[in-house]
């Protein structure tokens, strides 16, 4: 078998059980308490062993806060699979995996993409509002298998990973190619949130920009984004759209900048 085989696949999730540490653990091998905050998408990238080859695993990791419609889209546009984590802590998290991520995955990703269900933090089992018994009786009929996971422990993670590797070793993928402008514009922008998504969407996934710029540039602009989901001010979001443009100006990347400065222009006439 050809050993170049390049798979993109998904993190889907609230916010807080443990999308980012579980793929730290993966990739990295590391763990930390502290709250690891996704703003857009990060993408990471590990081999695994599939059969006789290896597979590149492409991991895009998203902001779980609600109302950034953009991000999701272009993260799940493509995808060949991905891993759903909710916090056994937690049991609102499982069932928000099954009414709201998984219905918006399957209508971006492959067809047939296998879903894994990761049932986190089970380090924490004495805080536990997820049982096995719920899983396996009540949810385990929307996934493609479950894993029980922790990432502070490792306790299966990298079984997990490897299990989604295998399962989309012989999916059939044909890539197709769309215009960035396109994915990053297509819809009405009529609020300072909505363009707040979409520049999150865009400057988290075009043009190489480090996930770190991103951040700076939203604390920047006087965004916080522990408290993302609330109403931004449209003042700080134009200037966080500036601050996109600019770092795409200076870095050689005028068509990217030049779409930014278009989807400001849009919201001003949407709004």
């Amino acid at each position: 078998m050809n050993g170049d085989i390049k798979r993109k696949v998904n993190l889907l999730g609230e916010p807080g059980v443990g999308k980012t540490s579980l793929i730290l653990r993966f990739v990295k091998h590391v763990y930390g308490d502290e709250y690891l905050k996704t703003i857009g998408t990060n993408v990471y990238s590990k081999e695994v062993p599939v059969v006789d080859s290896e597979m590149k695993l492409v991991i895009h990791d998203i902001m779980g806060e609600s109302g950034f419609e953009s991000v999701r889209e272009i993260a799940f546009e493509q995808s060949t699979g991905a891993i759903a984590v909710a916090d056994i802590t937690r049991e609102e998290t499982l069932y928000k995996l099954i009414d709201d991520w998984l219905p918006k995955y399957r209508k971006s990703a492959f067809e047939d993409a296998p879903i894994i269900l990761a049932i986190n933090k089970t380090d924490l089992e004495e805080q536990q509002e997820i049982t096995r018994d719920e899983v396996e009786d009540d949810v385990l009929h929307h996934f493609d298998g479950v894993f029980y996971t922790s990432a502070k422990a490792g306790e299966n993670v990298e079984d997990m990973f490897k299990e989604l590797g295998f399962k989309t070793m012989y999916l059939q993928c044909p890539l197709k190619s769309y215009e960035e402008n396109i994915v990053a514009m297509h819809k009405f922008i009529d609020t300072p949130k909505k363009l707040l998504s979409d520049l999150i969407a865009y400057g988290s996934q075009f043009g190489d920009m480090p996930f770190l710029t991103l951040d700076k540039f939203l604390y920047q602009s006087g965004i916080d984004k522990f408290t993302i989901e609330e109403e931004v001010e449209e003042e700080k979001v134009i200037e966080f759209g500036d601050k996109i443009m600019e770092w795409y100006e200076e870095n050689d990347y005028f068509e990217f900048a030049s779409t930014v400065e278009k989807m400001i222009e849009k919201y001003k006439r949407d709004s």
